[in-house]
């Protein structure tokens, strides 16, 4: 909990997580948020045989990006770029 009897600086970041005085707190894991984006995402909308994970026979959809997510400090992340986009297997920038 938030004591605001202290003065602390708090921002809630695009990527849907709260810092406070640079710690991040009420987060879900980095392969949790990758899950809900992507197998998790594919499941509940039962796609999972066709997307969701990177596997011979699926669509071949994702983007590379600029830097590793799931290893560079947490106030990296918002700043990461994409690099390329593939759909069905094909670069589409």
């Amino acid at each position: 909990m938030i004591n605001v009897d202290t003065p602390t600086l708090i921002c809630v970041q695009h990527i849907g997580f709260v810092v406070v005085d640079d710690a991040i707190i009420d987060a879900v894991s980095r392969e949790d948020a990758l899950r809900a984006m992507t197998i998790w995402a594919a499941k509940a909308s039962f796609d999972e045989d066709q997307k969701g994970s990177i596997e011979v026979g699926k669509w071949a959809d994702f983007v590379v990006l600029d830097r590793d997510i799931m290893n560079v400090e947490e106030l990296e992340v918002p700043g990461t770029q994409v690099e390329a986009v593939y759909i069905a297997g094909e670069k589409i920038l």
